[in-house]
């Protein structure tokens, strides 16, 4: 699935694209480096310029499930925290050497714009929810793995394995063995 980026000329012009540039903050983060820990109220609009984040669960017993991937391009809020008012349910994480740019939503919610850039933002963030929640819900690991390699296969060299298992919702060794039988399949 493709993930559609966010066109600022779609709904703005110079002028207002010059106050929300004002707005921003630049941040790096090393690899490891939290933008924000599970319990925080990230009231932000994270792009992602440069690198790779991940959002994730680390459950009382230390399993930890990715929810998501952000990389170049990538424009995220939390969602749950925004209609909630509820503290962040997860973390997000530098995975490489980041270049963001952060936007107080607050700042945002000033411009003309903000209302078409927001349902942008929700029919993103539903497209990738829908489609991932199918895939987890109606497919096999194998299928999912494949799926994963034909949605992002940028992503495959970049992530970890134990990594991408946790964002399939499987386990590193039930990963290795999708690995091994597909290249039985593909040398076959």
């Amino acid at each position: 699935m493709d993930r559609p980026q966010f066109s600022l000329d779609r709904v703005m012009n110079e002028q207002e694209a010059e106050r929300l540039l004002s707005f921003a903050r630049s941040l790096t983060l090393a690899p490891k480096a939290c933008l924000w820990h599970a319990g925080d109220s990230p009231d932000l609009l994270i792009r992602v310029a440069q690198g790779l984040l991940r959002a994730k669960v680390v459950l009382a017993d230390g399993r930890e499930y990715i929810k998501e991937f952000y990389w170049e391009g990538d424009e995220f809020i939390d969602f749950h925290h925004l209609l909630s008012g509820e503290p962040a349910r997860y973390s997000v994480e530098a995975l490489e050497p980041c270049r963001l740019q952060l936007f107080n939503l607050s700042d945002l919610r000033t411009l003309p714009c903000w209302p078409d850039w927001y349902h942008h933002l929700l029919a993103v963030q539903l497209r990738i929810k829908e489609e991932k929640e199918l895939l987890l819900l109606t497919e096999s690991p194998q299928t999912r793995y494949q799926h994963f390699l034909q949605s992002f296969p940028a992503l495959n060299a970049r992530v970890p394995d134990h990594q991408i298992a946790a964002y399939l919702g499987i386990s590193p060794i039930s990963l290795s063995r999708i690995r091994k039988r597909l290249k039985g399949l593909n040398q076959g």
